[in-house]
């Protein structure tokens, strides 16, 4: 393997790299604080680099070779290495894996190639992304959704989802619009989501909109649920507690509510 300076000018991104762009001010902080780094140390370890016709395709070193562009240098330190298309490949997937914090989305992508180049060998992948067989199923598992529904697991706020979810809607049958069926449920809290989806499942429903039925009697069941503890008794003529069924219960304070306005008037 040969180390040598080579012009920034000469060198591209890999096609094969899952984060060609940086795509939060998180990543955008990384690179500089690298930069200043590098501009105190030096860089220490080379980035790696496969020749193709006159320029470089960079397989590992994404971070290092943008942070050294900041600093205006002309060159950069590199590792060429003659490795296949798929070897190339491999390099710099483990490379994203062992050296970058990466975001849900970028799991992803990764585990799911790693899984292709690695012929579907589930042992592989696992030691190298160090993580339990269940949890790399649940990704790979997910790797077939919209990149749209994928993405919110990374958002904030309402619209971000739980992996446990990003499962079920990958369970959802084929002709499901997932995305559909996200916006659906967007309201409800992750058990919420989790339980609806489930539902949807196990009716053998094939349309997202029918989620909306299931989303709403979810929501009342729990709402009963909150209710009832608060009144779950009354006496009877002998002075026995008989509890009130939920059903009957909510519709006696809907009922309290309707005449007085709220129970606090009542």
């Amino acid at each position: 393997m040969e180390v040598k300076e080579i012009p920034l000018a000469k060198l591209y991104v890999s096609e094969l790299n899952v984060r060609k762009t940086l795509t939060s001010d998180e990543d955008e902080t990384g690179i500089n604080d690298l930069a200043n780094d590098i501009r105190s140390n030096g860089l220490i370890n080379p980035i790696t680099v496969r020749k193709v016709g006159d320029r470089y395709e960079i397989i590992a070193g994404q971070r290092r070779f943008l942070a050294t562009k900041l600093l205006d240098r002309a060159n950069i330190s590199c590792s060429i290495v003659d490795v296949t298309t798929q070897k190339a490949e491999e390099l710099s997937l483990v490379e994203n894996v062992q050296r970058n914090p990466m975001t849900y989305s970028d799991k992803v992508k990764t585990y799911a190639k790693l899984y292709e180049v690695y012929n579907q060998d589930l042992t592989k992948v696992i030691n190298v992304v160090n993580i339990s067989r269940l949890t790399l199923t649940k990704y790979l598992k997910i790797a077939s959704l919209p990149e749209e529904v994928i993405k919110n697991l990374d958002s904030s706020g309402d619209e971000k989802i739980t992996i446990e979810v990003a499962v079920e809607l990958a369970r959802l049958p084929e002709g499901v619009d997932k995305l559909e069926a996200l916006k659906q449920i967007q309201t409800l809290s992750t058990p919420q989501k989790i339980a609806a989806l489930k539902q949807f499942v196990k009716e053998g429903l094939t349309d997202a909109e029918d989620l909306c039925d299931i989303k709403e009697d979810i929501a009342m069941k729990d709402n009963d649920i909150k209710l009832a503890p608060s009144y779950p008794y009354v006496k009877d003529t002998e002075g026995k507690n008989v509890r009130i069924p939920t059903q009957l219960f909510s519709e006696i304070i809907s009922l309290i509510q309707t005449r007085c306005g709220s129970l606090e008037y009542c």
